[in-house]
């Protein structure tokens, strides 16, 4: 796979921390592969108690415990939020409904990964209030054998951002579909959607593991594809367009000059130019918290090469994230 030229800017890149003194926290970057001393906004998310969610935005969501404050960063920028006095849980995928500085604002959406609980708030909408809701939310249950014991609540699982409203994976021919009414909260709807069935390929049973997210304004789903329950062993990574007219998933050839950026424990989903910041072009870089290697796909050629952030000494920690530019 030929390596396109090196961008100067680290981003994106792989906040490595092993959360332990002995070794010490790195950003890698995969534009050329060098570990980077983590800078100063980084490093005190890392050793300080304040609590953190990175979006597809590159802006990263921040509690601070000692003045209960929250904002939005990205590189040297901040945007102040309303203040939280009960900090929101850590496993949480948090999502902006669109670029924050843009006219008119957008929700902040702060949604538990295991519970039904959310947390949203507006910035940038002088007409919204200006506070964070805590919210439960019901989208029905689970099908789950009778010796169950677990929760059997359904969760918003992954959510991605399109067009100002936010779309969840549910199982079936069906997409989750949560927007924002000013006068009635968030409201959840359920659409028609035709979606990748996990068949039986040659000797084995597909697995996969899912991310979806809105690349250049059109909503896609990613799918890294497994041999059976053996996750180290990828046998294919799909790309689909969710066509809302057609009402399912088709797969596509290629995504042109961007190179989709997803997994690591946070279960990311982005995308960056690749020609702008130095990436193979039409390709998925992807995280597995399974070996601790980072697989870059080459979609148009369907090769893959395998890269060790840590140089084969150590293995991520699960705390590792994402970090991705600002783009348009």
């Amino acid at each position: 796979m030929s390596q396109p030229p090196a961008a100067s800017s680290s981003l994106p890149c792989l906040v490595l921390d092993y959360g332990d003194e002995q070794r010490t926290s790195t950003m890698y970057s995969v534009t050329d592969g060098a570990h980077r001393p983590c800078d100063d906004a980084v490093d005190e998310l890392l050793r300080g108690k304040k609590r953190s969610w990175v979006t597809s935005h590159g802006w990263v969501l921040v509690w601070d415990p000692a003045t209960l404050a929250t904002y939005l960063a990205r590189e040297k920028n901040k945007i102040e939020l309303p203040s939280l006095a009960k900090p929101p849980v850590k496993a949480a995928d948090c999502v902006l409904s669109s670029e924050p500085t843009d006219a008119g604002g957008c929700t902040v959406l702060l949604a538990a990964k295991s519970s039904t609980v959310m947390w949203y708030c507006r910035v940038g909408d002088p007409a919204a209030p200006w506070s964070w809701v805590r919210h439960e939310y019901d989208v029905g249950n689970i099908h789950a054998p009778a010796d169950y014991v677990g929760p059997t609540k359904r969760v918003m699982y992954r959510p991605a951002s399109w067009r100002g409203k936010f779309y969840y994976q549910r199982p079936g021919d069906e997409i989750g579909v949560l927007e924002f009414s000013p006068a009635a909260g968030p409201v959840f709807s359920v659409l028609p959607m035709k979606g990748v069935k996990l068949v039986p390929v040659g000797d084995f049973m597909a697995a996969a593991s899912p991310y979806l997210l809105d690349l250049d304004g059109e909503l896609y789903m990613v799918y890294i594809f497994f041999r059976n329950i053996d996750f180290n062993t990828v046998k294919d990574v799909g790309v689909y367009r969710l066509d809302f007219e057609r009402k399912e998933a088709v797969r596509v050839d290629g995504v042109g000059d961007h190179a989709i950026i997803v997994g690591s424990s946070r279960a990311f989903a982005g995308w960056c130019p690749a020609s702008t910041f130095g990436l193979v072009p039409n390709s998925v870089y992807w995280m597995s918290t399974y070996d601790g290697c980072l697989h870059v796909y080459d979609l148009e050629h369907k090769t893959e090469e395998v890269r060790e952030p840590c140089g084969g000494v150590a293995k991520p920690s699960p705390t590792s994230f994402w970090m991705i530019p600002a783009h348009t």
